[in-house]
């Protein structure tokens, strides 16, 4: 009898206990629901954006050359003696050893389907060798592509422009991005006749974006033999950032 009621009074005690438990969790359930609410109330939310321009100053580009040959080793003798000329004229327009560096350098069989055989069989060797170089005086682009044009780079890809100090530019735009949020905020708030407090809630929507307007992003994966003169646009960048905005009022 006595074990009943002890068992009895545990059980009771454990009721009790999860009963406190669960209206504890529900008062703070509706405790952080009455907040968001309460969050929520008196705000206007906006977005914002800020575009600069700017004229890019540096440049990058990938220049390379293809060799082809019956055998790896004349392929790369060949690559080699031209790729020794490409890099004595990338050097002549005063670009440090810092501002070139290989991005690729592939020796690939080429083959070709043998019916007779009936199998593939290797017909040769291609080497390609490419470098990314960064130009930092961009009026030189067009005349570093012939230059090295002439001696043998028959692979250039992926020129691209763009600014040393992106974030000066970018933090101009955010700036700009707060003032459109704000303004955006201040005509809304004046159809009801309130005020604008300052910022509730303020959340960053870009990370340094740009774009290129009207110019090259990327450009011509082969030269021709017979390729002129090279003009090269670099356009303008544009630089964005986005914001969004709670105001309280």
């Amino acid at each position: 009898m006595r074990n009943k009621i002890a068992v009895l009074s545990i059980l009771f005690a454990l009721i009790l206990i999860g009963g406190y438990i669960l209206g504890s969790t529900s008062q703070t359930v509706d405790n952080v629901l009455a907040d968001e609410k309460n969050d929520l109330e008196n705000t206007i939310t906006v977005s914002g954006e800020g575009i600069i321009k700017v004229k890019p100053d540096i440049a990058y580009i990938n220049i390379g050359v293809e060799t082809i040959g019956k055998n790896s080793q004349d392929a790369q003798k060949e690559n080699k003696n031209k790729m020794t000329s490409i890099m004595s004229k990338i050097k002549s327009f005063k670009i440090k050893d810092d501002d070139i560096k290989t991005i690729e350098y592939n020796i690939i069989a080429m083959r070709e389907y043998d019916r007779e055989k009936g199998k593939s069989i290797i017909t040769g060797y291609m080497v390609r060798n490419v470098v990314q170089i960064t130009i930092k005086d961009i009026e030189n682009v067009g005349k570093i592509i012939d230059r090295v044009s002439e001696v043998g780079a028959n692979y250039i890809t992926n020129i691209t422009f763009s600014v040393k100090d992106k974030e000066k530019y970018y933090l101009e735009a955010l700036k700009m991005a707060m003032e459109n949020a704000k303004n955006k905020g201040a005509a809304i708030a004046s159809t009801f006749g309130v005020k604008l407090d300052k910022p509730y809630k303020v959340n960053e929507l870009s990370n340094m974006n740009y774009s290129v307007v009207g110019g090259y992003r990327d450009s011509f994966a082969y030269l021709k033999e017979d390729a002129v003169s090279t003009p090269i646009s670099q356009g303008e960048l544009e630089i964005r950032a986005n914001v969004n905005v709670v105001y309280k009022y």
